[in-house]
């Protein structure tokens, strides 16, 4: 083998090797620019539904400062931070939705000084005398409306 050939296969393995990596390369760019433009239009999409989502229900009512009376205040910082209650204002998500349920009174009373009646996470003697009955009464005129 000549000098001559040996440099001419040295350089067809050099030019050869850096096809294959600009090759390469282009390949990885366009799957790159797939990706981001998939990541893109996934996030268009999210966004989008949720606003189609937005729009098929009618608008939430906003949320003001709870209704007052007696109890308002109680539940707010005893039992808000665990019930959704549109007239005190509260949106908790770990107890049942009190608008949905309309708990009568005596029920309200109950699960106070019992801990609830569902998953067990609601402790008993929450509240106790004056201060459960007041509560109990304003869930029981405020919820479901």
């Amino acid at each position: 083998m000549t000098d001559q050939e040996t440099t001419s296969e040295g350089t067809r393995s050099a030019e050869a090797w850096l096809l294959g990596a600009a090759a390469g390369a282009v390949i990885l760019a366009l799957l790159f620019g797939a990706y981001q433009i998939g990541f893109t239009q996934g996030e268009k999409g999210a966004e989008s539904g949720a606003e189609q989502a937005t729009d098929s229900q009618p608008p939430a009512e906003p949320k003001g400062e709870p209704a007052p009376g007696p109890g308002t205040d109680l539940f707010v910082a005893s039992c808000g931070s665990c019930h959704l209650l549109q007239s005190a204002g509260t949106t908790g998500a770990v107890g049942p939705d009190l608008d949905s349920l309309a708990p009568a009174a005596d029920q309200v009373l109950s699960a106070i000084e019992n801990g609830g009646a569902g998953s067990g996470q609601m402790p008993p003697n929450l509240l106790s005398g004056e201060e459960a009955q007041q509560v109990a009464a304003y869930v029981a005129s405020s919820a479901g409306g």
